[in-house]
Parts: C-alpha cells; structure tokens; sequence
C-alpha cells in the first residue's frame, strides 16, 4: 500500500483569516475531487485530507470517494496549529469522525486528548521544521511523527531519521506529501508517501481497502 498522509485541497483558503465555514462550496468540493483525482494518477492506495484548522474538507472528501467509487481510500483529517513552548507547531489528526474543537492554545496534551477520542491519530507534522526539542517536548504526547515531508524535502532540508534513530524512538513514521492544491506538486511532493501493510492500516484506521 501506498498512502499519503499529509495533504491540503483548499491550500491554505480559510487559514489566514481564521475562518471556520459551516459548509464547503463548490468551488472548495470542485478542488478537493482534483486532489482525489491527483491521488488516484499519483498510484496511492490511500490519501489522508488533512486541511489546515479544517476537518470539514476530510469528512467531505471521505464521503464522495466512497459516493464517486474512487479506487482510493480518504483519511478525513486535519492539520492543527498549536503554540507551543514559544513556537507555533503543527499535529496531525488523522482518522476524525468529525470535527475538532479547539484553539491555538490549546495545551498539545489536551488536543491529543480529543484526537484519541475519536480513535484517531495524532502526528507531528514535519518537526525538521522546528528543531528537536519541540519532537523531544512532544514524543510522548503524540502516536507518530511525520519523519519526512515532501514540502520540506523539496527546500532542502532533511528528513527527521537520524534523530528518530538516535533517541530510538517507537511510534509511527509517517510519509507526506505536504501538498496544496492546484499547485504543481514538486517530484519529492509527487513521491512522497508511506508504504504500509493493509492489516496495518486497516488496525490504525478502521477502514478496509
């Protein structure tokens, strides 16, 4: 299996102004079908719509892949901004059954808290972005980190296994891209994804291929 964990259809559309929508429109439904369909040419058995502060994108793209038949398997999800011992860091919910409540402030614990009470995932997303000492803050509170990130690959910086290696850690190391559609996915964005077992997927999500 090849799964993408880490990816943005609405780009970053409702981030900056901290708007929250009670609905998608068209145009945000027209974008997330072209991300289901970039998936599907990209060869990935499943993606993950993880929509920065905005699970509403998942739960929607989840729902019209199984409507649509689509040959790929939606993680509803979002990307959580948090700040965090003096600078804003991102977490992954991946596997929501609906959307999240909380703030930029909320303490990184409590919003694990709420993740796992939705059986799902909480990962950091791409920490080469910020230094060791937010994962070494933040290991034991999450399930996973994003040890590499296509986003990040393609600027130049490494991926996180060295530091995973030395301080040997356990969790998850999840693959994603990092992409936010309609733009042209670099080749490390286009490439990158976890490869993973189905018994595997199906224990951490619940969904069968």
């Amino acid at each position: 299996m090849f799964i993408d964990f880490h990816t943005h259809p609405l780009n970053h559309r409702y981030y900056y102004d901290g708007l929250q929508p009670a609905a998608l429109t068209e145009r945000d439904k027209a974008d997330i079908r072209g991300l289901l369909a970039q998936g599907v040419e990209r060869g990935l058995d499943a993606i993950a719509v993880t929509d920065h502060d905005l699970a509403l994108s998942g739960l929607w793209a989840a729902d019209e892949a199984r409507r649509l038949g689509l040959p790929i398997t939606v993680i509803a999800g979002c990307e959580c901004e948090l700040y965090h011992r003096g600078e804003w860091v991102h977490i992954l919910a991946l596997g929501l059954k609906e959307p999240l409540v909380y703030t930029p402030y909320t303490p990184a614990a409590d919003l694990a808290a709420r993740i796992h009470a939705q059986g799902a995932l909480a990962v950091l997303a791409h920490p080469m972005a910020y230094g060791p000492a937010a994962y070494h803050s933040l290991k034991a509170v999450v399930d996973g980190v994003e040890y590499r990130n296509g986003a990040q690959a393609r600027r130049g910086a490494a991926d996180f296994t060295a530091v995973l290696d030395a301080d040997g850690y356990r969790g998850l190391r999840l693959c994603g891209s990092d992409s936010h559609w309609p733009d042209e996915p670099a080749r490390e964005q286009w490439e990158a994804r976890t490869e993973m077992g189905e018994e595997e997927f199906l224990r951490l999500f619940g969904v069968k291929l």
